[in-house]
């Protein structure tokens, strides 16, 4: 991938098939709002805003290239931050319900609005607080390079439903599983070969294991 900025909205083949001519736009509207609230709160790194598209959006979709979540489902994002990958996945997942939570209130107040702005809001929750504080389970749940992997996987774990499934986010050195965990990792260069920025990353899929 080039090294110079870029405001490509270009998807990948695999993707295609997947997204939707409404759901692009809609993409390409929550990319917008990304760019123009990281001006003043940085909910990106603001040295990576110009690839949010590349960078950010696109990562988040390549969920689709092995899995849909079901219609109706309720999903979790923790750490969610600027709608990562939550948004994007709730674009593509219009009968899927989503809670996104974050610990920061200025990037919750922020997101709030971003789902309002892109009429999400009857599907999108946006939560303030600490997803291990929530009374309620979740059969599915989904993070993005939100904390080393043990830690993350702790705070799932008071969250999870039984027999639930985290889609963890990260890059291919994430270490072992703590116990009871078992997952299998999903690299993004299965799907986006020629992608020198995706090499290293992909999705761990991961359950508990039965006692």
């Amino acid at each position: 991938m080039s090294s110079a900025p870029s405001f490509s909205s270009e998807l990948p083949a695999v993707l295609i098939p997947h997204v939707d001519s409404v759901q692009k736009q809609l993409l390409l509207r929550y990319a917008e709002l990304l760019r123009r609230i990281n001006a003043s709160l940085n909910l990106i790194s603001r040295k990576d805003i110009e690839w949010v598209w590349e960078h950010h959006i696109i990562p988040s979709l390549l969920f689709l290239g092995w899995w849909r979540l079901p219609a109706g489902a309720k999903v979790l994002d923790i750490g969610t931050g600027g709608g990562l990958p939550g948004i994007p996945l709730a674009i593509t997942h219009p009968q899927t319900y989503f809670f996104l939570i974050d610990s920061t209130r200025k990037k919750v107040e922020a997101l709030r609005f971003i789902v309002k702005e892109l009429e999400l809001s009857e599907r999108v929750e946006v939560h303030w607080g600490r997803a291990e504080e929530l009374p309620t389970r979740f059969p599915y749940i989904v993070g993005r390079a939100v904390a080393p992997l043990p830690r993350f996987l702790s705070w799932c774990q008071k969250v999870l439903s039984p027999q639930g499934t985290v889609f963890y986010y990260t890059g291919g050195d994430y270490g072992p599983l703590p116990p009871p965990w078992k997952g299998e990792f999903y690299a993004f260069a299965q799907l986006v070969p020629q992608d020198e920025y995706l090499s290293s990353k992909g999705i761990l899929k991961a359950h508990l294991s039965p006692a």
